[in-house]
């Protein structure tokens, strides 16, 4: 490596970042991390792929290359106890602001800037560390975004609850729709005691919709996966809910987005962005733009299944239903009515009998509002 530039001999010197629980390497073990990280890109162990698509994953073995770990951050512990401690890297040939990996098993893309001063990085450092996790009350951002289908992504809610469980971006306890709030957030006992307290967490209600929550491991932002069943015979969906505070890497959020093709919103903590790697989160803002091309009356029916299932509530929902309530297209009509007969929504189902002239569909639909009383 050159020769250190000042503001970084500068920043190792500074009594403050001591406070702020940094550790700096010497040397050697400057040199033992990077091959470390390095082993984490290889074929044999691969942990920091982290769900990249092979191009990505590909490219960030490459970045990687270029760093050096010169130090180890604060430590964020899951419920079960197991600590991860953050790293602090530097490029090795044009070292212009200190980087942190909130894990080594996080690739570059996910990696924080986080300046030249004991100041900026204490302030990255802030939103990814709280003294304790945030109340649900307290997250005051709620996303909303499509992940799949059973039928064309081959998706179902144990497979999706695996996937968070083993992500280096999130906390692997989850809990079930047994539990509209979420059941604790003090560590669990350690060994067979807490496996059987987890097991009860991740219980589901005997009706009404599946769920599992996660609390992400730095942020403690909370995603739920929802599996949407009934809505179409034979297709489920999938939605994923975030609720976290906002952050303020946008720049790095607009970049993941150009690099993996996605649409995070800007304002996302990246340990949300990284848990999300890999499926699709399409939010009712990206499937409205679809709308705006000519689509075939089963992609229409699609889109209207999708928003649907991403309503935040039952009023977005009859608000969205009302758009296509009078389509000409039959099915799409059909489907309007079903959704609408699902949700209660007994007076857009009367407006909607009033007015349908195709005689089978409207005794259909006036059936469905004698079944609502």
């Amino acid at each position: 490596m050159p020769p250190t530039p000042k503001w970084f001999d500068a920043l190792k010197k500074d009594p403050k970042a001591l406070d702020a629980g940094i550790h700096w390497f010497t040397p050697e073990e400057s040199e033992a991390k990077r091959l470390e990280l390095l082993r984490e890109y290889e074929p044999a162990l691969g942990r920091a792929r982290q769900h990249l698509p092979d191009e990505a994953f590909t490219a960030a073995r490459a970045l990687v290359e270029r760093f050096l770990p010169v130090g180890l951050g604060p430590t964020a512990t899951d419920r079960l106890g197991n600590k991860t401690r953050s790293w602090l890297l530097v490029e090795k040939q044009s070292a212009v602001e200190l980087k942190v990996a909130l894990s080594p098993l996080h690739p570059p893309l996910f990696w924080l800037s986080a300046g030249q001063t004991v100041a900026t990085l204490k302030d990255v450092l802030a939103t990814y560390f709280p003294a304790f996790a945030p109340s649900e009350d307290k997250l005051e951002r709620t996303v909303r975004g499509f992940l799949g289908t059973n039928a064309r992504d081959h998706l179902d809610l144990i497979q999706l609850h695996d996937r968070y469980k083993a992500s280096a971006f999130m906390d692997g306890v989850a809990w079930g729709s047994a539990y509209p709030r979420e059941p604790v957030l003090d560590m669990l006992p350690k060994g067979a005691a807490g496996q059987a307290q987890a097991r009860r967490y991740r219980e589901q209600a005997p009706t009404g919709m599946p769920t599992f929550s996660f609390r992400s491991l730095y942020s403690r932002s909370i995603l739920t996966a929802e599996a949407h069943v009934g809505g179409v015979e034979g297709i489920n969906l999938f939605i994923a809910r975030l609720r976290y505070r906002p952050a303020k890497q946008a720049p790095m959020i607009r970049e993941i987005n150009q690099r993996l093709g996605t649409k995070y919103p800007e304002d996302l903590p990246v340990d949300l962005a990284g848990a999300l790697t890999g499926l699709p989160f399409d939010t009712s803002d990206t499937l409205r733009a679809a709308l705006s091309q000519p689509l075939q009356p089963a992609q229409l029916s699609f889109t209207i299944l999708c928003l649907d299932g991403l309503a935040p509530d039952q009023a977005s929902a009859e608000r969205q239903l009302r758009e296509f309530m009078s389509h000409p297209e039959g099915s799409v009509r059909q489907l309007v009515a079903h959704l609408a007969l699902r949700r209660g929504l007994k007076g857009l189902l009367s407006e909607m009998a009033q007015a349908e002239r195709h005689p089978e569909l409207q005794k259909q639909i006036s059936a469905a509002v004698q079944r609502l009383g």
